[in-house]
């Protein structure tokens, strides 16, 4: 799943991956409820692709969820807090609820999670928000809940549009680029020629990918190791979350292939030069024989 096939949802910012972590390391997954009706299925969608960003090694630690009720409904929130059953149950491991400051009803809500506590197959508890960082430090925490954590959501969406269309457009120049060296590799001289011919030219231009990924690899560096105040700081974009390892891999390969290009390009080059001089060689040639088989023919 790409952002860009769910942007819509995506910028409504129904859930969201700050970049902190709890005690354990586990990733912190935060769901922001509002006053309107949250939407489930998009919602569902939401997280699915935010579950789809982190390694499994970094899944196999868990995650936290935090469940900002302070602006819904009892009803909606236990409905989230079921729902997660079904969409991460293997890999939360806390639900921190955060109540309202208006009284929810005690016996409701204790009576409810003390009721689905073993079928959920995680803990959930209710916390003011200034009581969170009895479970998670202040600078894992975002501004919402009193931490100091930076969040900012369409800076994130925008870097993971780059990021996906960048991984998209690298992984089909490498095939592309495969192609048309592999082919000037094989066969005889002809053959050569006509695969070159007819792979030449890639559909995007190599240099402006390697470009982007450069510019992203930077942002990305930067991100993970620079706070907003100059101090570090967990940012949403770190190798955890957006696969830095996974930009320099592909650059690397572009760079490999792309030189590799770029050989064919001036071997093809050298080649179509000297059937050009060929070429010429021959029409002089032919003009002179046909000139020598005129005088012959004048003198008989």
């Amino acid at each position: 799943m790409e952002a860009s096939v769910i942007l819509p949802i995506l910028k409504k910012k129904l859930a969201f991956l700050s970049g902190g972590k709890d005690r354990r390391s586990g990733l912190i997954l935060t769901i922001p409820l509002c006053l309107e009706q949250t939407n489930m299925d998009e919602l569902s969608v939401t997280l699915d692709y935010l579950l789809s960003i982190p390694s499994e090694k970094c899944k196999a630690r868990g995650f936290t969820v935090i469940v900002d009720g302070r602006k819904s409904q009892w009803n909606v929130v236990k409905t989230v807090v079921l729902m997660l059953q079904n969409v991460v149950p293997a890999e939360v491991s806390l639900v921190c609820v955060v109540k309202p400051d208006e009284f929810w009803d005690k016996k409701v809500t204790h009576f409810c999670f003390w009721k689905e506590k073993d079928r959920l197959g995680f803990e959930v508890i209710l916390v003011s928000a200034n009581k969170l960082t009895r479970y998670i430090e202040p600078c894992q925490l975002t501004e919402d809940f009193g931490g100091s954590l930076t969040y900012d959501h369409m800076d994130w969406l925008n870097k993971r549009l780059v990021f996906e269309k960048f991984t998209k457009e690298s992984t089909s120049l490498l095939d592309e680029l495969a192609l048309i060296n592999n082919g000037s590799d094989k066969g005889n001289q002809q053959e050569k020629e006509r695969s070159v011919d007819l792979n030449f030219l890639p559909s995007v231009d190599p240099e402006t990918v390697l470009q982007t990924g450069h510019e992203l690899l930077s942002e990305l560096q930067q991100r993970r190791f620079n706070g907003s105040d100059g101090g570090v700081s967990w940012s949403p974009m770190d190798d955890e979350l957006l696969a830095q390892p996974q930009v320099m891999k592909l650059l690397d390969s572009l760079r490999e292939q792309y030189t590799r290009y770029q050989e064919v390009c001036r071997q093809r080059s050298k080649r179509t030069q000297l059937e050009e001089i060929q070429q010429k060689v021959m029409q002089v040639c032919n003009r002179l024989v046909g000139k020598g088989s005129e005088r012959e023919r004048a003198r008989e």
